[in-house]
């Protein structure tokens, strides 16, 4: 259990955690001079059960709010502190205020210095600071008058936090896992030492974790847990790793994180549900999540109705940073030095554009739902085209999907409604058949014309689902990229057929490489505007395949190269390969290379997963 202090400054929040622990939290000799907290501070008490209550002392001096705020990012409980020679302060107002944006459940006042007041002003201040929190919307706190220094009270308010931490319940460590950073450094015969707070699931040595920064692999050579050497950490616990890999010109510190591998997705937007205490955010604003401080604006997401007294929007931000669905964030305006509100994301990964669109907006009703299963559920029925579930896998840190109901079809690292798949196969073959008799001519209609025609994205992994299941039903046909019912036979005009007996010598010559167009003007004999003129004709009746300018294939030429590359995405674990790799084992060159993937990706047959592709 992870318990953070809060508080003005000189209000004994450090006297009092060493009173509890015996341990002094002021490491710096700064700290020391000046008897305050500058950085976070951090101490331990152990329980007869084994398990432990970890302390995060947080400056009380609003100069430092950006470090209490990275201090209580990731705790389960608070205490505030308040002097009873003092009573309520500005800090302690902005503490009470920031309880209640980051939802803490479990509070404790604590009234400190209590030698220095009489008992009805202890009594008096304890009652005043206990209206506050409730105000603030937080559960009912429980209350002790200590004094750090005699030691009264101390023991009554250490056996309160003792059946706390017995009743916490552990954090689930079957997740990925995720740890919050707020120190690194470099311990000779060692290397890299970073201490933070595991959020979830449990890190072990021999484990490869990525790093938020720059999603370098680094790997854990050992683990501490209270100074003590131990095999594993666990959500919930703090503790230090050693750690080796490239940290070579990364600044690693407090905002950064290690994840586990494969977890790694940094975002530059995302969607959230915001409670604001004013009416409007306007402009830059700071947006302090997990321990990282990130510079933001919002544009408020209309025509989507939210919980009394919390709005939605999309935050843009000035870097990227890797955030998770339920992470929570305080906004707070640096110029002013006071909080605006807080935040709890729902979409890691918004998109740029449609974000004001109903069926965006749909989607984003169904994110908001705290049960994966639920959300994955209202995901399917606001997204008829399927869900990608790398995505919310990631988006929810989550590494099994959870029962569903209903027919649903799973392909890879996409799921849909079965229904939904069998609707459009029939309309799919429908309107390829009402084709074949506008156009008996042409071969047949490719995937990105059947997307226009029935409405639809041309990267739709229904339509690419559907399209193959009529293939492999034999419902459907494919040659180059043209689709056509199996017992349609085009009829082109003559003209056409003997243009393309005149050109099929050389196209054949050369394959799978296309031919030069110049080589060809100089062969045949014509004008060039005239031979891509017939050739644009022939790509429309689908006897040659046009990949780019001055780039044609016969359809068998673009089916040996669509092979090299299932090949190569059949190699690799991941389905992925690069550019050089499909030259090399297709010897077209690297133009030729570059304009065939490129016609691959716009015919919905491959897509670009950052520098690499991979199948559709």
């Amino acid at each position: 259990m992870i318990i953070a202090t809060a508080g003005h400054v000189d209000h004994g929040k450090t006297a009092l955690i060493s009173a509890l622990t015996g341990q002094q939290t002021d490491r710096t000799a700064e700290e020391q001079r000046r008897g305050m907290s500058i950085e976070l501070g951090y101490a331990f008490l152990p329980q007869a059960s084994g398990r432990s209550i970890d302390f995060v002392d947080v400056p009380g001096h609003e100069k430092f709010m950006r470090t209490l705020l990275a201090g209580v990012a990731s705790v389960d409980a608070l205490m505030l502190i308040v002097a009873a020679d003092d009573g309520v302060m500005p800090q302690t107002l902005e503490h009470i205020a920031l309880m209640g944006l980051l939802n803490i459940q479990k509070i404790v006042v604590v009234i400190t210095k209590n030698a220095l007041a009489s008992p009805q002003q202890v009594s008096a201040i304890e009652q005043d600071v206990l209206a506050r929190v409730r105000k603030e919307g937080c559960p009912a706190p429980a209350s002790f008058s200590v004094d750090s220094l005699t030691g009264s009270g101390i023991d009554a308010l250490r056996v309160q936090l003792a059946q706390w931490a017995a009743k916490a319940e552990p954090v689930d460590g079957t997740g990925p896992a995720r740890l919050i950073i707020d120190r690194h450094f470099s311990q000779p015969g060692l290397g890299s030492i970073v201490t933070g707070t595991v959020l979830s699931g449990h890190i072990a040595p021999g484990d490869s974790l990525q790093l938020s920064d720059t999603g370098a692999s680094l790997r854990v050579r050992g683990i501490q847990v209270h100074h003590q050497t131990t095999s594993q950490a666990f959500g919930g616990q703090r503790c230090a790793l050693n750690v080796s890999g490239d940290l070579a010109g990364v600044s690693v510190g407090r905002g950064s994180q290690l994840l586990a591998s494969g977890t790694w997705g940094p975002t530059s937007r995302f969607d959230a549900r915001v409670r604001l205490l004013d009416d409007k955010v306007r402009g830059a604003v700071q947006l302090h999540i997990g321990s990282a401080v990130v510079n933001a604006r919002m544009v408020p997401l209309k025509g989507l109705a939210a919980p009394t007294g919390e709005i939605y929007g999309q935050w843009i931000l000035d870097q990227p940073l890797c955030c998770f669905q339920g992470d929570r964030f305080i906004i707070r305006d640096p110029a002013a030095r006071r909080l605006l509100g807080s935040g709890l994301v729902i979409d890691p990964f918004a998109p740029q554009r449609g974000r004001q669109k109903a069926g965006r907006l749909a989607v984003l009703t169904a994110l908001d739902q705290s049960d994966t299963a639920q959300a994955l559920e209202c995901m399917l029925v606001a997204l008829p085209d399927g869900v990608d579930l790398h995505r919310f896998m990631l988006s929810r840190r989550i590494d099994q999907l959870p029962e569903i109901t209903g027919d649903t079809l799973q392909i890879g690292q996409w799921l849909c409604r079965r229904p939904n798949l069998d609707a459009l196969s029939e309309r799919l073959t429908a309107t390829i058949n009402q084709h074949h008799q506008s156009h008996p001519d042409r071969m047949g209609p490719t995937r990105s014309q059947l997307a226009r025609v029935l409405d639809l994205s041309p990267d739709s992994r229904l339509l690419a689902a559907a399209v193959r299941s009529c293939l492999d039903a034999n419902a459907l046909r494919q040659t180059g990229p043209c689709l056509y019912i199996p017992t349609h036979e085009a009829k082109p005009d003559a003209e056409s057929l003997a243009v393309l007996e005149r050109v099929m010598p050389q196209f054949a010559s050369c394959t799978p490489r296309p031919p030069v167009i110049g080589e060809l003007v100089e062969q045949l004999q014509v004008d060039k505007s005239e031979l891509i003129h017939w050739l644009d004709r022939l790509c429309t009746l689908g006897l040659l395949v046009f990949i780019s300018r001055n780039r044609y294939l016969l359809p068998a030429a673009a089916e040996q190269l669509l092979d090299s590359a299932r090949y190569l995405a059949k190699r690799q674990s991941d389905g992925r390969f690069s550019t050089a790799d499909f030259r090399d084992h297709s010897g077209i060159g690297r133009n030729h290379s570059v304009a065939v993937l490129e016609y691959f990706d716009r015919a919905g047959l491959t897509r670009q997963a950052g520098s690499m592709r991979m199948l559709r």
